[in-house]
């Protein structure tokens, strides 16, 4: 026993080390945090607050850990995660002649200094397409009453790498550098690939005390994510328009910086309970965990570079019949509104330094815009996400000897709004609904878990806020298996 022992810890701390160097990228995905923690939840797309068994079930819910029968259980996975992603634009973009503005009385005044920012039309499809996610948990009984607990997992993420200039205007590269109003091009040096890669890795502690057929858990959590942007120069050169009004630059912290990192420290708590036989209650809630913030992208983000955790709760139900089949009903709401660089809006009035003087005054053409919010901001432009609910629905049939099966379904409207599209290229969240099966094989004293997920394919389209003549369609699905065997 002692040796086998030796050999569990010596496998965990192994597992350990190559976690703490890989930080996983995002899980088929509810917004950008995970659809579900662990193989058996996954296979019930996400499922399982009130059931789920296993060392996993800590990360879930940090109370799911006292009702497992075994003294000590450890439990790995690797999932192959594979998110299609694909932007079009349609639609030619608005040439000098037609630029112009709605003066009071709802007239168009032909204006070549309002100038529009088309893109380029035609479909471009993220290049990046597979990521391997490790986890690990971990669980051990301390009597009767008393558990801990260890999980190590991916809770978010978004990854885009388009190999195109995707926020580049020919029409406004076109007027040479300096631009008529002597500021530089905000085109002269856009780069590609355009995109974004940001990962999350979670690591929890749990205890959990369990009561009768209650449990309580607690999990202090620490945080550690990682951003890269590149080809984001337009935006970054908008910012260095010269007005007075600037209080710092921060052009230089918007893109092309290479990989940032933030930490943070928060906590979870839960609640797992039967109230009568085969009808289990449960429910967890992780307030905003507040993250450091990311310097090299402090004129990117809102906040000087702020993106904490979004609070997030998951409540649900599951009722067991004859011991063979168990049907749970989840809901999940995460607030993403709460976090400012995520749900802040994108108003093309206020990210313009300087507009044109009107009427024309030869001798001052533009002037600083006195509504102007710089990116990095406290109110700087965002993804302009709302809030998002998912309903999940799972089932867990164990009619044959060794073998559970599972399936699940959950949706929950995408949190991009149709005004949204521009910014949202890099972060196409737009996937509403999942489906899931799964299995676990019991060998011995082991077992085999096995989940996969389909996010189907879903579109929001919108007009792009910086040239109405054109429209902006976001599109993703997504694939993940996911393999995990339990010691």
């Amino acid at each position: 026993m002692k040796k086998s022992m030796r050999k569990l810890w010596l496998a965990i701390m192994a597992l350990l080390m190559v976690c703490l160097t890989y930080t996983p990228d995002a899980n088929a995905t509810d917004g950008y945090f995970s659809n579900g923690t662990g193989t058996k939840s996954k296979g019930m797309a996400g499922a399982g607050i009130a059931y789920l068994k296993g060392p996993f079930g800590g990360a879930l819910n940090p109370a799911g850990i006292s009702f497992l029968e075994k003294k000590w259980s450890f439990e790995v996975s690797v999932g192959l995660f594979n998110p299609n992603r694909k932007y079009t634009v349609t639609g030619a973009a608005t040439t000098p002649d037609k630029w112009g503005y709605m003066d009071q009385s709802g007239n168009f005044v032909n204006d070549p200094r309002f100038m529009t920012f088309g893109l380029a039309e035609g479909t471009v499809e993220s290049d990046k397409k597979y990521f391997v996610i490790p986890a690990i948990a971990f669980s051990y009984k301390i009597g009767e009453k008393h558990n801990l607990g260890f999980n190590f997992y991916g809770n978010g993420g978004m990854n885009t790498t388009y190999e195109t200039k995707t926020y580049y205007s020919e029409i406004i590269d076109g007027f040479g550098n300096p631009m008529p109003d002597g500021n530089p091009n905000p085109m002269a040096n856009v780069s590609q690939p355009t995109g974004i890669n940001m990962q999350q890795m979670f690591i929890s502690l749990t205890y959990a005390i369990q009561l009768g057929k209650h449990s309580i858990g607690v999990s202090p959590v620490f945080v550690y994510q990682t951003f890269e942007a590149t080809g984001l120069q337009a935006f970054r050169d908008m910012g260095m328009a010269g007005n007075p009004m600037m209080p710092v630059d921060r052009s230089q912290y918007v893109t092309n910086n290479g990989v940032d990192n933030s930490t943070g420290f928060g906590v979870k708590i839960g609640y797992q309970g039967e109230l009568f036989d085969g009808f289990r209650l449960g429910a967890s809630f992780q307030p905003k965990i507040k993250m450091s913030k990311f310097d090299k992208y402090a004129g990117l983000f809102a906040e000087e570079g702020g993106f904490d955790i979004p609070c997030n709760w998951q409540a649900g139900v599951s009722y067991t019949v004859a011991d063979k089949v168990t049907i749970m009903f989840d809901v999940k709401r995460i607030m993403y509104s709460k976090v400012k660089s995520i749900a802040n809006p994108m108003k093309p009035q206020e990210m313009m330094p300087m507009v044109p003087t009107v009427p024309m005054d030869p001798q001052m053409p533009f002037q600083p815009n006195p509504g102007w919010v710089p990116l990095g901001d406290e109110n700087g432009a965002g993804f302009g996400w709302e809030d998002l609910t998912v309903f999940k629905l799972g089932v867990e049939v164990a009619a044959v000897k060794t073998w559970q099966f599972r399936t699940g379904v959950s949706y929950g409207k995408e949190p991009i709004q149709q005004s949204e599209v521009m910014f949202n290229i890099l972060a196409p969240a737009v996937n509403n609904t999942h489906l899931s099966l799964g299995f676990t094989k019991e060998i011995k004293d082991h077992a085999l878990n096995f989940a996969v997920t389909h996010a189907l394919n879903n579109k929001v389209s919108g007009p792009n806020p910086f040239d109405p003549a054109q429209t902006i369609d976001l599109e993703m699905n997504q694939w993940e298996f996911e393999l995990g065997f339990r010691f």
